[in-house]
């Protein structure tokens, strides 16, 4: 045993540590977020992903309702096959469960389906009007703002109109 003032070696140290911590164990455990798509194929990928590990538990974080109530259909199978890719038997990096939350974040919609801008036409003659009420406001920024208010919410109403006939 090494004496108390004595430096240890960085190698020994550290390894003490992964093993004390039980952080060797853990880290393999995050490998899953290497091999996810390979594991459960590009379709299912498209629409989970693994968010968070607490614990043994998998949180996945899924596009929709009906993906989530697919992937809970299959949520077995899917731990049998992240399990056998993680390897190390029953002494190994176990998944115990998985769990789902719902992540409809821009980053998360679909290549090939963004959200299509809808463009209004704008009645120029009410915007001359109301660029002319502006004209005793003195802020060149507030007069500014205020157009892009007038055009947004004109935006808005044009489509709630036309979404009416």
């Amino acid at each position: 045993m090494a004496k108390a003032n004595t430096p240890s070696d960085l190698g020994s140290l550290l390894a003490s540590v992964l093993q004390q911590k039980d952080w060797q164990r853990r880290l393999r455990l995050h490998q899953v977020f290497l091999f996810w798509e390979e594991v459960v194929g590009s379709e299912i990928a498209r629409h989970a992903q693994p968010h968070v590990i607490k614990g043994d538990v998998l949180w996945l974080s899924v596009t929709d309702s009906i993906w989530m109530q697919q992937l809970q259909f299959e949520r077995h199978h899917l731990l049998e096959l992240l399990n056998a890719r993680l390897g190390g038997g029953e002494e190994g990096p176990r998944l115990a469960d998985l769990k789902f939350q719902l992540d409809s974040s821009p980053r998360r919609r679909q290549k090939g389906s963004p959200k299509k801008a809808v463009v209004h036409e704008i009645d120029h003659e009410q915007f001359a009007q109301f660029s002319a009420s502006l004209n005793s406001i003195e802020d060149q920024e507030v007069k500014e703002s205020m157009k892009r208010l007038w055009l947004s919410m004109h935006s808005r109403t044009q489509g709630a109109e036309r979404a009416g006939e």
